[in-house]
């Protein structure tokens, strides 16, 4: 789908700039060419809600080509000829960070994607505002910012003890084991201070999910370090904690925080609800010129098909990784069956590895 690729909005047909003219001024709207991922135009709405200026917005402007609302119009044009219209979930990378619509689509081979927000809407597993403990949404945003800024105060004081600990300022401390448990603490606060600051950064939408900052990684570490932080549990709870990376894992484009974040809730999962004796393995594989993959697999009870099909009653770890992989441009997939454990993958397709 190549209607109007690369041409700036004031280079576009009467009946083009019409198109990114909404019903209400408060409404965005935007025109997009799908296939090489450009944002051809918007109207006033459409670029403050993407974090630009209306006056000073040059477009076209490039876009990741896997970001997920792309990918879902990429889907949507392509199994259709003719011009239509329907609604849409769709997840867009802005200058602001994320930005989830409630979208009107409306596709035609010859005009290009028009796309029409309605209406923001909060990630799967997040209180929609106003209902949450019969709070309205001010005083939600004021209780989180509270409750944020009084757990700072106490997860950087063991961030200081822990880094005094791990570095032996006093003296070297008897059996290296402390050392290694005193960086895992500090990995973990470090973590928990992370989202602590991502909450008092964030927007004020009342989604969870956190501000995203995309990044070269390389997820063997990151797998690694998640692995120091569940070790201790699963020792614990009297399970088998195995590892299997695949050989020269390339790097992928991903955000961090929120990749640690997803990697440490499948893990918790799996620690919970398995028993004593079971095995808990972290995979990361790859194929060339394919998907790479991290799994967290378990050999617990497994799941019954009402939870597979209805992620929304497993709580708000499930919910929320679902929402974090779609929002890194990945996808999760859940294997599953009563007697023979559970599998959660994350994928991140070809355009989020960065080539060897």
């Amino acid at each position: 789908m190549r209607p109007a690729s690369h041409r700036p909005i004031c280079d576009l047909s009467d009946e083009e700039r019409g198109l990114c003219a909404g019903p209400l001024a408060a409404e965005p709207v935007f025109l997009f060419d799908t296939d090489p991922g450009a944002l051809l135009g918007a109207n006033s709405a459409g670029w403050i809600a993407w974090g630009l200026d209306p006056a000073t917005a040059a477009p076209p402007l490039a876009l990741d080509r896997a970001m997920p609302a792309l990918r879902r119009l990429r889907e949507i044009g392509g199994t259709q000829t003719a011009h239509f219209a329907q609604r849409n979930m769709l997840t867009f990378w802005t200058a602001r960070g994320l930005l989830r619509l409630d979208c009107r689509v409306e596709v035609s081979k010859v005009r290009g994607v028009r796309v029409q927000g309605l209406e923001a809407v909060p990630p799967a597993g997040a209180n929609l505002p106003g209902t949450r403990n019969g709070r309205g949404p001010d005083l939600d945003v004021a209780f989180d910012a509270w409750l944020a800024h009084e757990l700072r105060t106490p997860l950087s004081a063991v961030i200081a003890y822990a880094e005094i600990l791990k570095n032996e300022h006093f003296g070297p401390l008897a059996n290296p084991r402390y050392r290694s448990y005193a960086r895992d603490i500090y990995d973990s606060a470090r973590h928990a201070l992370g989202v602590v600051d991502s909450m008092l950064r964030g927007d004020r939408t009342h989604s969870i999910l956190p501000p995203l900052a995309f990044a070269d990684l390389d997820p063997a570490g990151l797998v690694e370090s998640c692995l120091a932080v569940a070790r201790p549990l699963t020792d614990r709870a009297g399970l088998e904690l195995c590892v299997e990376l695949d050989p020269c894992l390339p790097r992928i484009v991903a955000d961090e925080l929120s990749l640690r974040q997803m990697l440490l809730n499948l893990l918790a999962n799996a620690i919970k609800f398995t028993r004593p004796g079971d095995r808990v393995t972290v995979a990361a594989t790859y194929a060339v010129d394919g998907p790479l993959t991290i799994a967290v697999a378990d050999t617990g009870p497994g799941m019954t098909d009402a939870p597979k099909t209805d992620p929304e009653g497993l709580g708000l770890g499930l919910p929320l990784t679902r929402a974090l992989a779609a929002a890194n441009g990945a996808a999760l997939a859940i294997d599953s069956a009563p007697g023979r454990g559970t599998r959660v993958a994350i994928s991140f397709g070809k355009d989020r590895v960065v080539p060897v």
